[in-house]
């Protein structure tokens, strides 16, 4: 039976096709913005069959998803690789969090290794460029975040990648959400006042909603 009454006709994910979304914590959340993926794309369109599949590990940076690449991706022969990777890197090197961050050089090499080893096995990368650390902008995680959005987005430019508004349009939700009532507490756990996160960092519904969003608009789900 063919597709209606669908968003739109160019969805770029066909039949039999297979998604891993690749990434950390905030991928791997078993209610975020992944199964958020898979429950829209699954109730859009039955007949396609496509699978979405998790591979967010907790903790994770870039490096430790390059090392990981093979088994937790490559692996399951995917179509499509979403990659969100940027968080711990810069996170974990703030003080007194994790063990320790990754360098903007390091970064921009193990993306690269890993987008170029994706897109050589004949599946195509979708970046989503990391959204936020702490919900004001002014804040030292976010300044120093910038750069690492910067080269994700230009390592996907470089190689004609789709890249998912991730990063802009999480910005412009903060930016809107900040000024009304949903600025307030929404009833999930996390500390007071966030709006699209927990902790500054994981994200509530909202906030997987966000990200959910911005990936689908890049693979023309609503065109």
């Amino acid at each position: 039976m063919a597709d209606t009454n669908k968003p739109g006709d160019g969805f770029l994910i066909g039949v039999g096709q297979t998604l891993v979304c690749l990434g950390d914590s905030i991928t791997q959340n078993a209610v975020g913005y992944c199964a958020t993926l898979a429950a829209l794309i699954g109730a859009t369109y039955p007949d396609r069959n496509i699978r979405v599949l998790n591979a967010g590990i907790s903790g994770h940076k870039a490096p430790d998803m390059r090392a990981r690449l093979e088994r937790d991706v490559l692996a399951h022969k995917p179509d499509w690789v979403t990659v969100n990777v940027g968080i711990n890197d810069v996170w974990h090197g703030l003080s007194g969090w994790g063990s320790g961050g990754v360098s903007l050089a390091d970064y921009r090499a193990d993306v690269e290794d890993m987008v170029d080893r994706v897109t050589a096995s004949g599946a195509r990368v979708v970046l989503l460029p990391p959204t936020v650390i702490g919900e004001d902008p002014q804040s030292d995680g976010n300044r120093r975040l910038q750069d690492y959005r910067a080269a994700m987005r230009a390592i996907g430019n470089a190689r004609g990648l789709i890249i998912a508004d991730t990063d802009t349009d999480f910005d412009a939700a903060l930016a809107s959400l900040g000024k009304g009532a949903l600025a307030q507490p929404m009833g999930e756990l996390g500390e007071p006042g966030k709006t699209l996160t927990t902790d500054g960092v994981h994200l509530r519904g909202p906030g997987d909603a966000v990200v959910a969003v911005a990936v689908l608009k890049a693979l023309r789900f609503f065109s």
